[in-house]
């Protein structure tokens, strides 16, 4: 019985991780007015799936450009439709600045798509000069404000009915897209054991296993010495790779004389992967050359959220408006 409860219980924390995982489709735009002497861009947009870029906005070519990499799987994927003109002229008109000529600098964003974990979140979400401004009630297909000066803003379009009934419809394609990505893009990590001298310690090893090159982000990792699980003497957490995907690495500390069967166990989109310590005490510093570009591209991807100040148009990429 009690063999069959342990099936049971396995079975239901494998169903729990994989509805748990959060997954995000999101198109970002960020708009800004142009005053005397500005010389950058006005206008941005980028789509994002989850922490890979999926498309980009031309603004020499007025066009969405798909990310080579994934251009393939997202080909029956739009993006919102609303122009490059109707951004700047929202803009200009709850600044009172013209096209050409404005005093200051001014910030209009948005963020559109879905996230889904255990439920579906479709959301359409706008911020104005740092701060929310207005957003999209997916259920009721009314606007609510939130800021006073969105209150115009909210009346006009509650009156669009056939704007809100499009939008509507497209936050509902939303989950059907990810579903379609989700199942083309999962790649399997790569596990590594290796060894490396105890700092203080001539008489220990840090034993580490090293999982690379998979995708989504979301693993779990476990050394194992004759099927215990180990206390981690160290663990990275998740870091990106400079292909898109992720790695991570986790380490224990063992008796230099040891020879036993250490293994490390890898969770991954309800997949397990296993591989073992060959007894060898060889160092694998090079490993570290993936890791190094991994803390990289963390650090320009911790940057980036400081150009937007909205308390919650930051992080991977967040908020817009259209």
């Amino acid at each position: 019985m009690d063999f069959f409860c342990t099936l049971i219980l396995i079975f239901l924390e494998y169903i729990l991780h994989v509805q748990c995982e959060r997954h995000y489709l999101q198109f970002v735009y960020t708009i800004l007015t142009k005053p005397d002497g500005f010389s950058g861009p006005v206008f941005s947009a980028v789509g994002l799936y989850d922490d890979r870029q999926i498309s980009s906005y031309s603004n020499e070519e007025g066009t969405w450009k798909r990310d080579c990499l994934d251009a393939e799987i997202w080909r029956d994927t739009e993006e919102p439709h609303d122009s490059r003109d109707w951004f700047m002229n929202l803009v200009n008109t709850l600044t009172n600045c013209t096209s050409s000529r404005c005093d200051g600098l001014h910030t209009l964003q948005r963020r559109v798509g879905c996230e889904v974990d255990m439920n579906v979140n479709a959301f359409d979400e706008y911020g104005y000069e740092g701060e929310d401004f207005i957003a999209f009630n997916y259920s009721t297909m009314q606007w609510v404000d939130k800021n006073p000066k969105a209150k115009e803003t909210k009346m006009k379009w509650d009156a669009d009915r056939f704007h809100n009934q499009h939008l509507q419809s497209y936050l509902n394609s939303c989950m059907d897209c990810i579903s379609i990505y989700n199942a083309s893009i999962i790649t399997p990590p790569a596990l590594h054991m290796f060894t490396s001298a105890a700092p203080q310690d001539q008489s220990e090893l840090i034993l580490s296993c090293l999982a690379t090159g998979f995708y989504p982000k979301h693993i779990e990792m476990n050394i194992t010495l004759n099927n215990i699980t180990l206390q981690p003497f160290s663990s990275t957490g998740v870091r990106p790779s400079d292909n898109q995907t992720f790695q991570k690495r986790t380490s224990v500390k063992i008796h230099r004389d040891e020879k036993q069967s250490y293994e490390c166990h890898v969770l991954h989109s309800g997949q397990t992967f296993t591989t073992s310590w060959d007894g060898s005490l060889e160092s694998r510093s090079h490993d570290w050359a993936a890791v190094a570009a991994g803390a990289f591209a963390i650090a320009v991807l911790c940057i980036m959220p400081l150009i937007y100040k909205n308390r919650r148009f930051s992080g991977q990429m967040n908020h817009t408006i259209p």
